[in-house]
């Protein structure tokens, strides 16, 4: 009778903590839900109530500590970034303890996901050296827990994106990569990714998002991104970040117009947490009232961007356009102060690398009605406009007194014109014409066009033919925006076959 009671115990033991560890869980999720959707008070109920009711588990700390995460990632204020240290500080030393007791995979992964949002906080304060190794500090600790347990699906996020990022870390911090034994697979990456977004619990809408950023920013699969972002957007409507992430992929597929509406909605919601979010929607809002050629209303939004940005991303490139509109407009004078501005970016971003080589060229001398035309009728691309674009580029190179590197980017746009349009024999001619056209200054153009060649060789299935275009790319000077094309190559590359002579 002893022994059956004893049994019968342990069995209302083992209810009674399965029991406590599905509330929790579902806790856990309520808060995660309300945080997504940018009710921050409701999370800091869910997460504290979890503290208050079990104050040794680790769960509850490195939950709150992700509001603070996100807060800081917002706004960049250190006493958020201390509020985040503190509370996963302490999930680590409750976690560790009861690692003492019993390793399992749960925890394994908890202690992962804490490195895993720590790396995030050190590589956005500029602490890049500790962020690596935080970021092997996850990589152990994840990789132990899909050991014990295959099936955590969780466990995939953090290693994919690890894999992902340190593939391309930059070049200057490979010496820190190989010091403590780093080495990432892309590809392996994305697979291990699109596992949390199929499979995992906590970690799922975080994957969906990330997920969404691999594919408008490295792999150039904005279709599939903006259905990702779509579905985070319709579950919650009020997350700026989701809602501007959406904004900017529609404006690179040129939907201008629900750009224009995800933006001002960010814009509109004025957070005071978000200030980065913020003023990025307004260099972003910017950018679509450029690319319908309404100049003024995009000098407004470009100068908002510089008035309430956090950091110096981007100052460069807005300065620029600003210059550009004014100029275009016909207020020179005006223009040239915002020339002389073009250097006040960020010398890792490549738009503001651009900026301030086109803007010492442009503080002195002025731009040619030729080269305000190319912009209108470059713009009308952006619009999906483009019958009126082909006619008008058409009729533009026919004029004699273009400079070379004028025909060569009339050229380049032509080629993407008759791209969009599947015409790909058309869009080879022109991009063949534009390699063709000796240019000066913009070296840019011709990467473009070698690339935008491959895409219509492969489109027309003479796959040697599309990888020979692209190693030509290899083969050119140092030219704007190459980080950029690299991505966009890189996403072409997935699509070849190994054996290019078929």
């Amino acid at each position: 009778m002893k022994k059956i009671l004893l049994i019968l115990a342990f069995f209302v033991l083992l209810i009674s903590n399965s029991l406590s560890q599905q509330l929790t869980d579902k806790q856990i999720q309520i808060g995660l839900d309300k945080i997504y959707n940018f009710n921050w008070d409701a999370g800091f109920e869910a997460f504290n109530s979890i503290i208050k009711k079990h104050p040794d588990d680790p769960r509850g700390y490195h939950y709150k500590s992700i509001i603070f995460l996100w807060y800081y990632l917002g706004n960049l204020n250190e006493t958020n970034l201390d509020s985040f240290t503190y509370f996963s500080d302490k999930a680590i030393e409750l976690a560790n303890q009861k690692l003492f007791e019993k390793v399992t995979a749960e925890l394994k992964y908890l202690i992962g996901s804490i490195y895993y949002n720590k790396s995030i906080a050190e590589a956005r304060s500029g602490n890049y050296l500790q962020a690596l190794w935080t970021s092997n500090q996850m990589k152990s600790n994840l990789e132990e827990a899909v050991k014990i347990k295959p099936d955590f699906y969780d466990a995939y996020l953090g290693l994919g994106l690890y894999n992902f990022a340190l593939s391309q870390i930059p070049s200057t911090l490979e010496w820190a990569a190989n010091l403590v034994g780093i080495t990432a697979d892309k590809e392996l990456g994305l697979t291990f990714v699109n596992k949390t977004v199929q499979k995992g619990k906590f970690s799922k809408i975080d994957a969906q998002y990330y997920l969404s950023q691999l594919y408008s920013r490295v792999v150039v699969d904005h279709p599939a991104a903006k259905e990702l972002l779509n579905n985070l957007v319709r579950r919650y409507p009020k997350n700026l970040l989701f809602n501007f992430s959406l904004a900017w992929v529609e404006y690179e597929l040129n939907d201008l117009t629900n750009a224009e509406k995800h933006l001002r909605f960010v814009i509109n919601a004025n957070d005071e947490l978000y200030p980065f979010v913020v003023s990025n929607a307004n260099y972003v809002l910017a950018n679509v009232f450029f690319a319908r050629n309404q100049f003024d209303s995009a000098k407004v939004y470009y100068q908002n961007y510089l008035k309430f940005s956090v950091n110096d991303d981007y100052k460069g490139i807005s300065n620029l356009q600003i210059g550009l509109c004014y100029e275009i407009t016909g207020y020179r004078k005006d223009a040239v102060k915002f020339y002389e501005n073009s250097s006040d970016g960020n010398s890792d971003i490549e738009e503001d690398l651009y900026a301030e080589r086109k803007g010492n060229d442009l503080e002195d001398r002025k731009l040619t009605v030729n080269e305000i035309r190319l912009i209108k009728f470059s713009n009308f691309i952006k619009q999906n406009k483009l019958a009126a674009a082909k006619d008008s580029l058409i009729n533009f190179l026919e004029e004699n007194k273009l400079t070379n590197d004028l025909k060569a980017e009339a050229m380049l746009y032509l080629s993407q014109i008759s791209y969009k349009q599947k015409k790909y024999q058309e869009s080879l001619n022109y991009s063949v014409d534009c390699i063709q056209t000796e240019v000066e200054n913009e070296n840019w153009i011709h990467a473009y066009a070698y690339y935008i060649g491959a895409w219509n060789s492969f489109n027309q299935k003479k796959y040697t033919d599309a990888k020979l275009f692209l190693l030509q790319i290899n083969n050119l000077d140092e030219y704007d925006f190459r980080n950029s094309l690299e991505n966009k190559i890189y996403s072409l590359q997935r699509l070849l076959p190994p054996e290019s002579n078929k």
